[in-house]
C-alpha cells in the first residue's frame, strides 16, 4: 500500500505538491492577518513585552517535545541579554533552561541571517549546549530515528521512521537549496512557514531538537517576511492545536501530497499573526493609558495599574473592586474605597453599578469590557454553562480554560464567554500571569 511508505522513501522526493486552489481561503485570511501584523510594525515595541514572549515561547516549545525548563530561569536569561530590569531568578540555573533561553534569542537575533545547514547546526548547539544526555549539540545525527508504538495487545506500529544518518547531510544541502529563497507576497510567505515544515521533520537531521528547531525556522520565515526581528510565539499557537498538530505531520510524513498540512497549519498562522496585532494593539493603547493618567497615580495606584497590565487585554478589562484593591494593594478595606474614589476623581478609572457591588473599568476605549451577548448573572445565577464554571471555580481555584473545557460540554468559544461574563459580574477573577495563573471566585460570589 502507498500509505506504508514514508515520504521520504517514495521516488519523487523530495518534490511535493499541494493544491493552491483548496487553500484560496486560508491564503487570504492570512494575507489579511499579514497586512495588519505590518501595519502594527510602525508601533514601537515594549521591551519587557517583547522578553516575556519570548520566554513563554522558549517554556512552551520545550514543553511540546515533553522537555521541562524553568521559566523564571528562561525569563531572567531573556531579560539580561536584552537589558530589561527583571528580578534575579529564585530557581538554580540549569542547562535546559539556559538553552532554551539562548534559542529563542538566537533566532531573533538571526532573524535575517540566509538559511544554511551551518545555521541549523549553530542553533541545535546554542540549544542543546549544557545538556547532560550525551547527544552531540550542533551537529546531524549519527543514529537510526524509528518512532515505534505498542498497543495493549502487544501489537506494534512503526509511527514514523527517518532517512538513514547517512543520507542526512545531502538531504539538509537540498532542504536549504528549496527554501532559501525569500518570497515577497503573503501567500508565498505562508506557503513556505507551512511546508518547510514537514520537510525538515522528515528528515529529522539531528538526534534530538528537530521540533524545536523547526518552529523556530516558522517563525524565521514570518520575520523575513515582515522584515522586522519579531517575538512571535509560534509554539505557544501549536500548543492549542497539539493533538491536530501531530496528527497532520504523522499524514504527511507519509504522503507528497500537503494540501491537508497546509489547510491546517496556514490559519495557525494566521492566527499567530492576528495575536501579534491583538497584543501590539494592547500594548500601544497601555502606553496610551499610562500618557493620560499616570502622572496622577499614587505610588500604590501606580503599582496597581502596572500589574493589572502585567496579565494584559484581559487583566486591563478585568476592572478593579474594592476587594481586589485590598488584596493587591494589601490594604484595609477604608483605605482601598478611599484609594479607587481619589482615583475615579483623575478620570483614570469609571464607576458602574452603586454601594458594595460598585466596580471600576479603566477609562480607555481599548479597555472596555467585551459588549456581547451573555447569559444573565444574578443572585439567582442561571443552572448553565455560567453556572457550571462558577462551581468550578469553587472547588477547584486557580484553574483556567483548559481545565473548564476538560469538565464541561461546551466550545471553547462559549466557555471563554462564560468566564468573561463571570468576570464581569463581579463573581470571579483572574490571578497571576496568562501562562500561570487561573480564576478565583471573589467575596461576592460566595454561595
Amino acid at each position: 500500500m502507498p500509505g506504508d511508505l514514508f515520504n521520504w522513501q517514495r521516488k519523487d522526493w523530495p518534490s511535493f505538491s499541494f493544491a493552491r486552489g483548496a487553500l484560496k481561503d486560508e491564503l487570504a485570511a492570512f494575507a489579511r492577518a499579514f497586512r495588519a501584523a505590518k501595519a502594527a510594525l510602525r508601533e514601537p515595541q515594549d521591551p519587557l513585552f517583547v522578553a516575556r514572549t519570548l520566554a513563554a515561547e522558549a517554556v512552551t516549545t520545550s514543553a511540546i517535545e515533553g522537555v521541562e525548563v524553568d521559566e523564571a530561569v528562561v525569563m531572567s536569561s531573556i531579560c539580561r541579554a536584552l537589558g530589561v530590569p527583571v528580578a534575579a531568578p529564585t530557581a538554580a540555573r540549569d542547562a535546559r533552561s539556559e538553552g532554551a533561553a539562548r534559542m529563542v534569542l538566537a533566532v531573533r537575533e538571526d532573524w535575517d541571517a540566509p538559511l544554511s545547514a551551518a545555521l541549523l547546526r549553530r542553533w541545535h548547539g546554542t540549544l542543546l549546549e549544557g545538556d547532560d544526555r550525551g547527544i552531540r549539540a550542533g551537529a546531524f545525527r549519527e543514529v537510526p530515528v524509528r518512532v515505534v508504538s505498542v498497543d495493549r495487545f502487544g501489537r506494534s506500529e512503526t509511527r514514523f521512521e527517518a532517512p538513514p544518518p547517512e543520507r542526512v547531510p545531502e538531504e539538509i544541502a537540498r532542504f536549504v537549496r528549496r527554501w532559501r529563497h525569500r518570497p515577497a507576497s503573503p501567500d508565498g510567505i505562508a506557503l513556505k512557514a507551512a511546508l518547510l515544515h514537514p520537510h525538515f521533520e522528515s528528515i529529522h537531521p539531528f538526534e534530538d531538537g528537530n521540533g524545536r528547531i523547526v518552529r523556530a525556522l516558522v517563525a524565521k520565515v514570518l520575520a523575513e517576511g515582515l522584515g522586522h526581528p519579531l517575538a512571535l510565539p509560534v509554539s505557544t499557537l501549536v500548543s492549542r492545536h497539539r493533538r491536530a498538530y501531530y496528527d497532520e505531520l504523522n499524514v504527511a510524513s507519509r504522503t507528497l501530497d500537503w494540501t491537508a498540512w497546509a489547510g491546517f497549519f496556514v490559519p495557525v498562522l494566521t492566527e499567530l499573526l492576528e495575536g501579534f496585532v491583538s497584543a501590539a494593539r494592547f500594548v500601544a493603547a497601555k502606553r496610551d493609558y499610562l500618557s493620560r493618567y499616570e502622572a496622577a497615580f499614587s505610588e500604590r495606584a501606580r503599582k496597581v495599574v502596572l500589574r493589572m497590565f502585567e496579565d494584559g487585554e484581559a487583566g486591563a478589562k478585568a476592572g478593579l473592586s474594592a476587594a481586589k484593591w485590598m488584596r493587591m494593594a494589601k490594604v484595609s478595606k477604608p483605605t482601598a474605597t478611599r484609594d479607587l474614589a481619589e482615583l475615579a476623581q483623575t478620570g483614570a478609572i469609571v464607576p458602574e453599578g452603586a454601594g458594595p457591588r460598585t466596580r471600576y473599568r479603566l477609562n480607555h476605549p481599548a479597555f472596555e469590557p467585551d459588549r456581547e451577548p451573555i447569559e444573565p448573572i444574578n443572585d439567582g445565577i442561571n443552572d448553565g454553562i455560567n453556572a457550571a464554571i462558577l462551581r468550578l471555580v469553587r472547588n477547584h481555584p486557580g484553574r483556567g480554560v483548559p481545565f473548564f473545557l476538560a469538565s464541561v460540554k461546551a466550545s471553547r468559544a462559549t466557555v471563554e464567554r462564560a468566564v468573561r461574563a463571570l468576570v464581569r459580574a463581579g463573581r470571579i477573577e483572574h490571578r497571576g500571569s496568562r501562562k500561570t495563573g487561573g480564576y478565583y471566585a471573589t467575596q461576592t460570589s460566595t454561595p
